[in-house]
């Protein structure tokens, strides 16, 4: 069972919520909206970690500000099955809480492709793109995207599947927060 650590965006999603379900028009099943989980970005995801560790870490990033972040574009990973997902722009802050992630946990013990200098920041649209809608989803990825803020102001730890939430913690009020990156 793989275990993770999220940032999770709790507010309004609207904009987002409209790509996933453009990007579920291309999958065989719709996978996003089944996951019944807000929107998020996953900092660390662990195949064998003691669930404690990560309770430990989550109380410990909890002590942020909430992090807005601008997203203008979609990508895609093409593991023999393409995954589109939300690209944020560059921010400090993410960056950040990515790096302490992995300072209170042993980023060797992290899944490859979120350990640092590996990690692609995103959200992800659709898990499975049918072959049959491989030529629409590359346009979908041409288009340009109307670009839009969320923020992310929950710090989580989970077990899958399903989505198991282990630990959970709001991070500080809003009024603390910085404005998104350009």
């Amino acid at each position: 069972m793989p275990f993770a650590v999220h940032l999770r965006a709790s507010g309004d999603a609207a904009a987002y919520w409209e790509l996933v379900d453009r990007a579920a028009s291309l999958e065989v099943t719709p996978s996003i909206r089944a996951l019944g989980y807000p929107p998020h970005l996953t900092l660390a995801k662990y195949d064998l970690v003691v669930p404690g560790e990560l309770e430990s870490a989550v109380d410990t990033l909890a002590g942020r500000a909430p992090i807005p972040l601008r997203f203008q574009r979609i990508g895609a990973f093409d593991r023999g099955v393409l995954i589109l997902w939300a690209a944020p722009t560059p921010d400090p802050a993410l960056a950040a809480l990515h790096a302490r992630v992995h300072a209170l946990l042993d980023p060797a013990r992290c899944t490859p492709a979120y350990r640092p200098g590996q990690w692609v920041p995103h959200c992800t649209l659709a898990l499975c793109v049918a072959e049959s809608q491989r030529i629409a989803a590359e346009r979908l990825l041409a288009a340009p995207l109307t670009p839009f803020v969320l923020s992310f102001d929950v710090v989580d730890c989970v077990s899958s599947p399903p989505i198991n939430v282990l630990a959970e913690r709001v991070l500080q009020s809003a009024s603390a927060t910085a404005t998104p990156s350009r």
